[in-house]
């Protein structure tokens, strides 16, 4: 990726926050530690890309389709985690950070679960296997054909009242699961889909439509249903393809949309098995935009019951965090506090827990009072983009925060 083509993606992503300044001496939640692994980010009106963190967490590889790699170093960060290399630079905490080059900034959310295995559940004619970068496989099984469907789309856990995890695939389709801990989904018709015992990695031949390049070390494949890079295996149809390619390429750099039948390998590739066809002028089309997780977010307040509070040092802005285990812990500013909180269809329900008892200066007491007594009411959370509204029973919104990527 040259710096031209970054900074014209980062010039067309949605404006970033302002850059958080390192906290100060306030309790906050312990920092969140530096992502392991490739997690795959997903940058509301900017590009897609994944980042792959060496295991010492000294290096962090930044990859978009169609760029040269980008290799940066870790740099001291007031908090959560920072790589640099004087032009790029990118600083987060835990699933949520900010890329910026040449003072342009895109924010960007880890798509999936990093760092999970692969989960796949099974019930009635589907099998489903969620992967931890955000991509999905399904197979179902139809009545009077001998064929299976295969679907290939990104999976993300969605919030309206309770969680669902959604899919989606090819055609504009959405199937809607609620999600029983990790080892059950029921589908919006009742059918109980288990989590099996071993991963069924739903071999099979894809039809895939995505944008496509010849390289020194082999062809890169972008499938237009999930916004990510795969190398393409020698072998098959793959001469066909790149013969395709240079006929009509108007540059070695150049992407073209293609259309194959393919299966993955177990190396992150993409066999091609035929090559349909080529067309010089087309395009994938935009993929749905995908919000922050509700869980495993570090949430800073912006607005309390209407009103956005202001803050001597705003650094003492309240914060918040959900995990897996139904335990939260939040800042209000002046004191920490934990506790529990509830969430299925019903909607979502804190019962707050131990608080310290600092004493606060006046106006930092203020807000503690409001922060606690709308966390009491709050009965469902809805999320967009990178803004969590939190909502009584009434549907009114008491707080509204915002996913902190740096």
């Amino acid at each position: 990726m040259n710096r031209l083509s970054l900074l014209l993606v980062l010039l067309a992503a949605t404006p970033a926050a302002a850059q958080t300044p390192p906290p100060g001496q306030s309790p906050r939640p312990a920092p969140l530690p530096v992502p392991q692994g490739e997690v795959m980010y997903s940058c509301p009106g900017g590009m897609d890309f994944a980042s792959s963190y060496s295991a010492d967490g000294e290096f962090v590889t930044l990859r978009m389709p169609g760029q040269p790699e980008i290799e940066l170093s870790r740099i001291a960060a007031g908090s959560g985690f920072a790589y640099s290399d004087s032009y790029y630079e990118l600083r987060g905490r835990g699933r949520e950070v900010t890329l910026t080059a040449a003072g342009r900034s895109m924010r960007c959310h880890a798509a999936g679960r990093p760092g999970e295995p692969p989960r796949t559940y099974q019930g009635g004619p589907l099998t489903v296997t969620l992967f931890p970068d955000g991509t999905f496989r399904l197979r179902e099984r139809r009545e009077g054909s001998a064929a299976p469907l295969l679907e290939l789309g990104e999976w993300a856990q969605e919030v309206e009242g309770g969680v669902r995890l959604v899919l989606r695939g090819g055609a504009g389709s959405r199937r809607s699961f609620r999600e029983v801990g990790v080892e059950k989904l029921i589908a919006e018709d009742g059918t109980e889909l288990p989590q099996t015992a071993t991963t069924d990695p739903i071999d099979g031949r894809f039809k895939l439509a995505g944008m496509y390049r010849d390289a020194q070390d082999g062809g890169l494949f972008a499938p237009c249903l999930v916004g990510r890079l795969y190398g393409v295996a020698p072998g098959g149809a793959e001469p066909d393809l790149e013969k395709a390619w240079v006929d009509a390429t108007p540059s070695r750099e150049s992407f073209l949309y293609v259309e194959i039948i393919g299966s993955f390998d177990g190396n992150n590739s993409v066999k091609v098995d035929r090559f349909i066809e080529l067309k010089r002028n087309g395009a994938c089309p935009a993929l749905a935009a995908r919000g922050s997780a509700l869980r495993d977010t570090e949430w800073r307040l912006i607005e309390l019951d209407g009103e956005r509070p202001t803050f001597d040092d705003w650094r003492r802005r309240p914060l918040m965090r959900l995990d897996d285990l139904d335990r939260f812990t939040a800042s209000t500013g002046c004191n920490t506090l934990a506790g529990e909180y509830v969430l299925d269809p019903a909607g979502l329900r804190f019962t707050p827990g131990p608080m310290t008892l600092m004493a606060c200066p006046p106006a930092e007491a203020a807000i503690e009072k409001r922060f606690l007594a709308a966390l009491s009411a709050i009965r469902t959370a809805q999320i967009s983009g990178t803004t969590l509204d939190l909502n009584d029973e009434t549907g009114k919104r008491r707080m509204r925060l915002e996913a902190r990527g740096r």
